[in-house]
């Protein structure tokens, strides 16, 4: 039966008497704009505010950092654990502090400065865009530590590793290659980047083991049975938003971490608001629409009761007669919505530029994307249909009879 439907013929009776009546037609179409503009611009505002927010973090790679507060023992397996979740995005062992600590001497062989090493590998966020030194003979150097090393991509420099044997102080040079130099917005100390393994060769000559590979003899026998450990981690989660929910998780298994959760915690409590208050608003809103479209659909079906009894005895159905109603609720929520895109389009830039800057924000404090407009003019024109339905229901119960003795 709904296949028979002409809906063609529907639509067309639809329209013809929402021409007929223009006046309140237009009316109509000018208050649905009227209501909904206010409701794009302000989730316009909810949208861009969040999305400047999230997207400073964002570039901002230390806002997703987890670190240590103090050294303890992490097992392999504990690694291979936390590396298995969704959220974790970089994750290296590290050593433990004292045993981080090198001497570096610059390129000019006279800057000579106390630098701390950080392990690193390939997806390093501190280094996205940066070499990243391979093999046990290469770093890579923050802003400040070349400035003080006079060093620059390309030089070599001298690691001093020293350690203590029965009092007695035992050194060793070993020359590496300056990959690249990271700007100091980045990371404003002397460190330097190099890799694990060379961070694990420095941490095992502290402890009096001998490193063949770099030629470094030992005061201890090398034991093969123990079984490994590590001091620390660097650790990145994935995105700024699953940065609460991993804390609390090496916050469950008794570790002692430094996050900068509750910045980020903030601004999702700012979404959290600014998203119950535009619910609240549009709700409301919504309300107001479909209740006063319902009510004039309503009675203007009641109005042309002697029109629509005709057009029943003429042969219409009680369900082509019930979608009138509807469609006209669709036709007037679509060109309002139409209409409110088109001040939306106006009032965008005069609103970003007069909040241009708003507490630090970068971009476009106002902004929609192509799938809120599509999202909005679908929820329109629902609103508009079902505002309709109620009247669509009162005119299929119409009986011809009785419409044709109303005046």
């Amino acid at each position: 039966m709904i296949a028979r439907l002409r809906i063609g013929l529907v639509a067309w009776l639809a329209v013809r008497d929402l021409r007929h009546a223009w006046q309140s037609t237009a009316c109509l179409v000018v208050a649905v704009a009227a209501a909904l503009t206010p409701l794009l611009l302000l989730f316009a505002l909810k949208f861009g505010v969040i999305t400047s927010l999230i997207d400073t973090m964002r570039t901002d790679p230390r806002i997703r950092e987890i670190s240590l507060v103090r050294d303890t023992e992490l097992s392999p397996e504990w690694f291979a654990a936390l590396q298995a979740r969704d959220d974790v995005g970089f994750l290296l062992p590290r050593a433990n502090y004292l045993a981080s600590s090198v001497r570096l001497r610059g390129a000019d062989g006279r800057s000579l400065l106390e630098t701390r090493l950080i392990p690193t590998d390939q997806g390093d966020p501190l280094l996205a865009g940066h070499e990243v030194p391979r093999g046990l003979s290469e770093i890579v150097m923050t802003a400040r530590a070349a400035q003080e090393a006079k060093a620059v991509p390309g030089d070599t420099v001298t690691l001093i590793v020293r350690r203590f044997v029965n009092d007695e102080q035992q050194r060793e040079r070993h020359r590496v290659l300056v990959r690249d130099v990271i700007p100091r917005d980045l990371l404003q100390t002397d460190d330097i980047f190099v890799t694990r393994s060379l961070e694990d060769a420095i941490e095992r000559y502290r402890q009096g083991f001998a490193v063949e590979k770099l030629g470094w003899e030992g005061v201890r026998a090398s034991s093969s049975t123990a079984a490994p450990s590590f001091a620390s981690f660097r650790l990145y989660a994935t995105d700024v938003r699953t940065v609460p929910g991993l804390r609390d998780h090496l916050l469950r298994e008794g570790l002692d971490v430094r996050t900068r959760a509750e910045e980020i915690e903030t601004t999702l409590a700012i979404e959290t608001g600014l998203g119950w208050v535009f619910l609240v608003v549009s709700t409301l809103a919504a309300a107001g629409f479909l209740v006063t479209l319902g009510l004039h659909l309503a009675a203007a079906a009641v109005e042309k009761a002697r029109e629509l009894a005709v057009l029943r005895l003429l042969g219409l159905r009680s369900l082509e007669l019930a979608l009138i109603p509807s469609l006209q609720g669709i036709f007037i929520g679509g060109l309002g919505a139409l209409f409110a895109f088109g001040a939306f389009v106006v009032a965008q830039p005069l609103l970003n530029s007069a909040l241009e800057g708003l507490a630090g924000l970068s971009g476009d404090v106002a902004l929609m994307q192509s799938r809120h407009f599509v999202i909005a003019l679908l929820a329109t024109l629902a609103a508009g249909a079902l505002s309709g339905s109620v009247a669509g229901l009162q005119t299929a119960s119409l009986e011809p009879t009785e419409g044709l003795r109303r005046d």
